[in-house]
């Protein structure tokens, strides 16, 4: 399996001034799947219902309504994103169990840095380049 790059452009930027608010923010990367590449063009936040600065859980409602609008414009939900207000942008065990359970591309951010990663064929985890 391939590693795929992931091209934020500008929204790498927005990602890493969400990470400085007081709690994890969490979202959705929306954008197109390209043989070698994952392209995003819009990201949806969604409410952390946990309002937390070590774990997050995005408000239900929210998280449908991205996925219908990623369909609405034809495009996929591609990376499900969240900050780290204190670094680094690595995946913590609570991370990797949801990794397990939303197997999409996982964008971390935290003050100066953003880095995505996704679980291999194998279950673990494996960095994916972020442009």
């Amino acid at each position: 399996m391939s590693v795929p790059v992931v091209k934020l452009g500008v929204l790498s930027e927005v990602l890493k001034l969400m990470a400085l608010g007081a709690s994890e923010a969490v979202g959705f990367l929306v954008g197109l799947l390209e043989p070698s590449s994952v392209r995003v063009f819009a990201l949806y936040r969604v409410d952390n219902r946990l309002g937390s600065l070590v774990e997050f859980e995005g408000d239900p409602w929210q998280t449908v309504q991205a996925h219908v609008s990623a369909e609405n414009y034809r495009f996929n939900v591609v990376c499900l994103f969240h900050t780290h207000p204190s670094c680094p942008p690595l995946p913590s065990s609570l991370d990797f169990r949801g990794m397990k359970l939303w197997p999409l591309i996982w964008v971390i951010a935290c003050p100066g840095e953003v880095r995505a990663w996704r679980l291999d064929e194998g279950g673990g985890l494996q960095e994916v380049v972020v442009e």
